[in-house]
């Protein structure tokens, strides 16, 4: 017999919080959540994509994290920089200028994989070190590419 999964819907900080003790008291190895808006698109979809979260890691630069950003404002982004104990962090579909800085003690945890589309991708499998190291390099250039998808290609798929 099939085990039917029940839904509940809590605010974000409660939810976050739990996840947190989940960590720290169960000493759960993972968290599977789906994703709720649009900061990492255009690879993560809102409401469609999930992320498997880990416990903190030592964070570093390319690094998927989430981490609270104000408090009980929480975000799933990449680091972009770290100098002594502060994190910068910019979701991968936010302008060059929109960054969040944060210390160690704020994440919550480190992205292990995504559920893409249903497809399950590792953050440490040769294609997610691609994908990330080629969108680093687009920095000059992201503004246009996401303009690009939001006005052209949402439109037609």
């Amino acid at each position: 017999m099939k085990e039917e999964k029940k839904q509940i819907k809590v605010d974000n900080h409660t939810f976050m919080q739990e996840v947190v003790r989940r960590f720290r008291e169960e000493g759960r190895k993972s968290v599977t959540f789906t994703v709720y808006g649009v900061s990492m698109h255009p690879f993560l979809g809102s409401g469609r994509d999930k992320v498997v979260l880990a416990p903190p890691a030592e964070p570093r630069v390319g690094q998927v994290v989430l981490a609270e950003v104000l408090p009980q404002r929480y975000a799933l982004h990449r680091i972009i920089k770290i100098e002594g104990n502060t994190i910068t962090m910019r979701g991968d579909g936010n302008p060059l200028t929109m960054v969040e800085q944060i210390t160690a003690d704020k994440l919550v945890g480190t992205a292990e994989a995504f559920i893409r589309k249903g497809k399950y991708v590792s953050t440490s499998s040769k294609l997610w070190l691609r994908y990330s190291a080629v969108w680093q390099a687009c920095n000059p250039v992201r503004r246009w590419l996401l303009a690009f998808y939001r006005r052209i290609i949402l439109k037609i798929f």
